[in-house]
């Protein structure tokens, strides 16, 4: 359950086409080069740089099954390392990104699924300092539609898949993602009604479940 929904989350994509909503579009595996428009490493350090200024948000997200099923909800995020999904119903589901781990509770089930938040692609924008083309291995920056597209993976090959993230092409702010897991699985995350820099709760990010209660935090 853990590896699906934390790349579905976080970010790996390759068989769609993002103005048709189907799924990821795909990435020619003979000529991964910059696209001549733009330049590569400029684009990367806007996009560094707006990240890395956002320090909370608040957004509402649309998520993309394979099977073109879709849930809604809300989405909070405090840099570094904080995150929170939190589904609208009827989906059962409630992740939480708290610094060190990524918690996904299906509170149907009563059951948590934990993983390091390092060993998952949400660290390369939830980190101190985010800088995509250090931590990732970036295939292909190209622009279109209003959008610079990012294609990458795991620089260390530890995590299957690809990425392809969308980011607007004039505040460089992220629009969404796609994400292809190990087994060529396409999920695609759309955010919208955005807002940077508010006031978040700091219990958004802590998950409160039976199996890993801190008496610390009561």
């Amino acid at each position: 359950m853990i590896d699906a929904l934390i790349l579905s989350l976080a970010l790996f994509a390759q068989d769609a086409d993002p103005e048709t909503g189907d799924m990821a579009p795909p990435l020619p595996e003979a000529e991964l080069l910059d696209d001549p428009g733009v330049d590569a490493d400029a684009a990367l350090a806007e996009i560094n740089a707006a990240l890395n200024r956002t320090e909370t948000m608040r957004a509402r997200f649309i998520q993309i099954a394979p099977d073109f099923s879709f849930a809604e909800g809300s989405l909070y995020l405090r840099r570094p390392g904080r995150l929170r999904f939190e589904y609208d119903p009827p989906t059962p589901l409630l992740i939480v990104a708290d610094g060190s781990t990524v918690a996904v509770r299906d509170q149907a089930l009563n059951v948590t699924d934990r993983a390091p938040l390092r060993a998952t692609p949400l660290w390369w924008i939830l980190k101190p300092q985010a800088d995509l083309a250090a931590d990732a291995e970036i295939e292909r920056v190209w622009a279109r539609d209003g959008y610079i597209y990012v294609a990458a993976r795991d620089r260390s090959g530890e995590m299957e898949g690809r990425a392809l993230f969308l980011f607007h092409d004039d505040d460089y702010s992220l629009a969404e993602w796609f994400v292809t897991d190990a087994l060529g699985q396409t999920t695609r995350m759309i955010l919208s009604e955005v807002e940077a820099g508010v006031a978040l709760d700091p219990r958004l990010f802590i998950l409160d479940d039976e199996e890993r209660r801190d008496p610390r935090r009561r």
